[in-house]
This record gives C-alpha cells, structure tokens and sequence, in this order.
C-alpha cells in the first residue's frame, strides 16, 4: 500500500473513530444513520475554519442551525452543549422562513432532502455568508452547497463544493480533500479515490 492510501485510510479512520466516540457505549452497537451523520457534521466542523468576522466575541459558541423537525435533526440537537476546539455548540431549529431571514447568525446550516424543491431559495439567503451549508439531499453540491453527504452501503460519502465554500469564506482542511468522493473546484468535478 503506498503512502497516499494509507494516509487516507488513516485519516478516515481517524474520522469514524473520533465520531463514534461521540455516540454513548450502549447505542454504539445499533448504530443508526442519524447518529452516524451527525457525528460526522461534528468532525467535519473541526476541519472547517470560518472567518473570525463571524464570530462576535472570541468566546463566541458555533451555531448550528437545523431547518425543521425530522429524526436527524433531532440527533443534531445531541451535539448541543459540546465544545469544538474552543467554541461551545448551539443548536438552532429554524422553520424555513426563519432559515431565509437576513443576516443569518449560524455557521452550519443543516438542510434536509425535503427542501429539495425550495433549495434555491436556501443557497440564495445563505450565498457569500460564512456558513457551512451541508445536506443529504441529491446533487446538493452541483447546487451550490458546500458539503454532501451520501449514504453509499455500508458507508457514508461526502463531496465538497470548494467554489462554495471559498464564496462563503470557509477554509475546508485538506485533510478531507483526500477523503471526499467528489470535488468541484474552479467549475471542475473531480472525482476522489
């Protein structure tokens, strides 16, 4: 195995793990896809550095905003109270309207597959604000979104909007470059390992 793969197997790895710790002991053997997904948004943030301009204090908590009521949102909302480097987490449920309103004060937005037909509207509110958009809904990045995620049995996939997120002034890690199955950089999709 040559260093380049290894790496990203490890750095995977090190990706899963760190978002099963997240799950407590007793529900990590019935592993749902909501769990999963969260723990994934959660890693994700610690690969992601926003401006420090949308952050009103130093001390400031990361926002995550989730738009209605379904069972991943309500995973999402597990993540509140947990620290990110040094950022606690908020957890927001935004209705639609409220997701569309000027001035968005969250950093990730979670947008679910049943917005499909209003996305964008979506991408058109939060365009060139520093908000890591991600959703699971298809083609979300060929859209305008920053961060797809996609259940690819018996793993879960992401691709990354990199024009995207440089419009939204998000610095995405490398690290997750290695890892993502697509890439659209500069209008080009790329296909990752």
């Amino acid at each position: 195995m040559n260093f380049r793969i290894g790496f990203k197997y490890a750095t995977w790895w090190s990706l899963l793990v760190a978002a099963l710790l997240l799950l407590p002991v007793a529900s990590q053997a019935q592993l749902q896809k909501e769990q999963v997904l969260t723990a994934l948004i959660y890693n994700f943030a610690r690969f992601v550095t926003w401006p420090e301009s949308s952050f009103p204090a130093q001390n400031a908590p990361l926002i995550i905003a989730v738009i209605g009521d379904g069972a991943l949102q309500k995973e999402i909302s597990s993540l509140r109270g947990k620290k990110l480097e040094d950022r606690t987490i908020v957890v927001q449920q935004l209705s639609f309207a409220q997701a569309l309103e000027p001035n968005p004060s969250y950093h990730i937005l979670y947008i679910p597959p049943s917005f499909s037909k209003r996305l964008s509207d979506l991408m058109e509110a939060v365009a060139r604000r520093p908000i890591l958009s991600i959703s699971d809904m298809q083609n979300f990045v060929s859209k305008g979104g920053v961060l797809h995620l996609q259940e690819t049995l018996p793993t879960i996939s992401f691709s990354i909007n990199l024009d995207s997120a440089e419009q939204a002034e998000l610095v995405i890690s490398s690290k997750l470059f290695r890892l993502a199955t697509t890439i659209i950089k500069n209008g080009q999709v790329t296909e990752g390992p």
